[in-house]
């Protein structure tokens, strides 16, 4: 199997799980690392959690009290909760097919391998990925989606690995599809039809099967090891 770098830098070094299903968070857990608590005190205040400015501010107090550079929403976690004003979750698709790499700074993309940006383009609508690429790694039976990117993204072009290809997107005006910062990372065994994008989640009752055509990336970016 092609073996993938890092597309962030530190991420292999600075990254800690989040968790972002609330019936997996541990009734001891501390109050600063308790999402479901901070989503509550959000709502408190009348302030909506899942907005891209509130949840950016949720980002950056978890990053800032975990001590690491990047926060991982995992993949096959229930979002329910997370994904209430969403196509996907209005859809019932709540389980990730990805992984996200939550940020505070719109940090630069690398490439994870030599090979071919076969696609660079843009998805309208809000909970949508907005700006993506999908790349071809060199000698390798699948492909890599990194969705939630800048306006320059690339165009499709050949790439070296470790060559700076991408900067995340910010939510206003749609640029990453109004999310929070952060790098959608999915593998794909196929190539999508023109115009169309991966699915990011699954039904539960979906998900045995989606998960034969989106893998878990952590099987494929063996180097890097979540705490």
């Amino acid at each position: 199997m092609v073996q993938l770098s890092s597309p962030l830098e530190g991420l292999f070094d600075s990254s800690k799980k989040l968790i972002l299903d609330f019936s997996k968070i541990k009734k001891d857990i501390p109050d600063e690392e308790n999402v479901e608590k901070i989503f509550l005190d959000f709502n408190d205040q009348s302030l909506n959690p899942r907005e891209p400015v509130n949840r950016q501010k949720i980002n950056n107090f978890l990053i800032d009290t975990s001590g690491y550079r990047y926060l991982i929403g995992q993949y096959g976690e229930n979002r329910t909760a997370m994904l209430a004003d969403t196509p996907a979750g209005k859809a019932g698709r709540v389980i990730h097919m990805a992984i996200d790499v939550f940020s505070k700074s719109l940090e630069t993309v690398y490439s994870p391998c030599d090979g071919k940006i076969v696609r660079s383009d843009y998805e309208e609508g809000f909970g949508e990925y907005g700006n993506y690429i999908i790349i071809q790694p060199e000698g390798s039976d699948f492909y890599i989606f990194f969705g939630h990117l800048s306006w320059d993204r690339p165009e499709e072009k050949v790439i070296s690995k470790g060559e700076a290809i991408a900067k995340l997107g910010d939510y206003p005006d749609n640029e990453n599809g109004g999310w929070s910062r952060h790098l959608h990372i999915q593998i794909l065994k196929d190539l999508p039809a023109k115009d169309v994008t991966p699915d990011g989640y699954s039904s539960v009752k979906d998900f045995a099967n989606k998960s034969a055509i989106y893998p878990n990336p952590l099987d494929y970016f063996v180097k890097w090891k979540l705490r």
